[in-house]
C-alpha cells in the first residue's frame, strides 16, 4: 500500500506577505526621505511603473543617497528582476556601510531564483540579528524546499511566535510535520490553520491525510467526509476514504469508494481499485 497514499504539495501561500513587505518598511530609511515618501504614495495608488521611474530619477539626481537604492530594489524583485535587483541591494549596502534589512532581501532574491542554501546563508544574518515573521517565514520555506524538515518546523514557529495567526506558517509547518513522519504535531497544526481558515479544503486533506498516516483510519474519514460533493477535493476525499476501509479491513466499502473515486476521475484509484479490488478471498487481498 505504500504507493496508494495522495502527495501532499509542499508549497502553499508562498509569497503572502509580499504586499505587507512591499508597503511596511523595516528600517527608519524610508521615514526620512521624502523621495521614498512620494513613491510609496505612488504604490498606495497601484502605480508600480511609474513609481519605479520615479525612483530612477531620483537616483540619477541623488546617486549616493542609499535608501532609494533599496526601494528599488524591492520594485525589480516584485517585477521579477532578480540580478538587478541584487545589484541595487549590494549598492544600498555599500553606500549604508551595513546591509541590515538588504540581507533579507537578499535572500528573497535568492529564494525566489531557487537558490535555497543561498536564500538560508542571508536569511540566518538576519534573523541572527533581527525578529521578523517574514524572514523566519521565508528561512522556513527554503528548508522545507531543502526537505530540512525538523529545522523548517523550527523556523516556521519562529515566525507563527511572532505572528501567532498566520496561516500559511502554521499549516506549512503541518506540512514539514507531516512529510517528518510527525503525524500528530502535523494533525494538531492543520487543526489549527482550519479553525483560520475553515474553508481551505486543501486543510483539510491535510488533515485527513495526516490522521491517515497516523493510523487514526476512524478519524481521518470523519474529516474527508466533511468535504462534499461537486467540491474540489471530493475526488481525493472519496480516494482516500477507501484507502481508510481498506485499512480497516472493510475490503468492500474500500472497493466501493475508489470506485466513486474513478467515477469522478481520480487516477491513482482507478490504479488501486485494479491491483485490490475484485479479489475473491480475504487472504487474496
Amino acid at each position: 500500500m505504500k504507493n496508494i497514499f495522495r502527495n501532499i504539495a509542499l508549497m502553499k501561500y508562498c509569497f503572502v506577505f509580499w504586499i505587507f513587505l512591499m508597503l511596511t518598511p523595516t528600517t527608519g530609511l524610508n521615514a526620512q526621505s521624502k523621495a521614498i515618501q512620494k513613491v510609496d504614495n505612488l504604490l498606495l495608488k497601484g502605480d508600480t511603473s511609474k513609481a519605479l521611474k520615479k525612483l530612477n530619477q531620483f537616483i540619477e539626481k541623488a546617486p549616493r543617497q542609499a535608501d532609494l537604492y533599496l526601494k528599488r530594489a524591492k520594485l525589480k524583485i516584485q517585477r521579477g528582476d532578480l540580478e538587478p535587483a541584487m545589484v541595487d541591494l549590494n549598492s544600498f549596502c555599500s553606500l549604508n556601510k551595513v546591509c541590515g534589512e538588504a540581507d533579507l532581501w537578499k535572500g528573497v532574491v535568492r529564494f525566489k531564483q531557487g537558490d535555497y542554501n543561498g536564500a538560508i546563508s542571508y536569511l540566518s544574518i538576519y534573523t541572527n540579528k533581527r525578529e521578523d515573521a517574514d524572514a523566519w517565514f521565508y528561512l522556513a520555506q527554503s528548508h522545507m524546499w531543502l526537505q530540512n524538515y525538523p529545522v523548517a518546523i523550527n523556523a516556521f514557529q519562529r515566525s507563527i511566535d511572532l505572528r501567532p495567526n498566520e496561516v500559511s506558517a502554521i499549516y506549512n509547518a503541518g506540512l514539514c510535520a507531516y512529510h517528518f513522519a510527525k503525524y500528530g504535531d502535523a494533525d494538531s497544526l492543520m487543526q489549527a490553520a482550519e479553525r483560520l481558515a475553515p474553508d481551505d479544503l486543501d486543510i483539510r486533506v491535510a488533515r485527513g491525510l495526516a490522521l491517515l498516516r497516523g493510523g487514526k483510519h476512524a478519524e481521518s474519514n470523519d474529516v474527508f467526509q466533511s468535504i462534499k460533493e461537486g467540491e474540489s477535493q471530493f475526488p481525493a476525499a472519496l480516494y482516500n476514504m477507501g484507502v481508510n476501509y481498506y485499512n480497516l479491513n472493510e475490503f468492500d466499502l474500500a472497493c466501493e469508494y475508489w470506485a466513486r473515486a474513478v467515477e469522478e476521475g481520480h487516477l491513482q484509484a482507478e490504479s488501486s481499485k485494479k491491483h485490490y479490488c475484485g479479489k475473491k478471498t480475504q487472504a487474496d487481498r
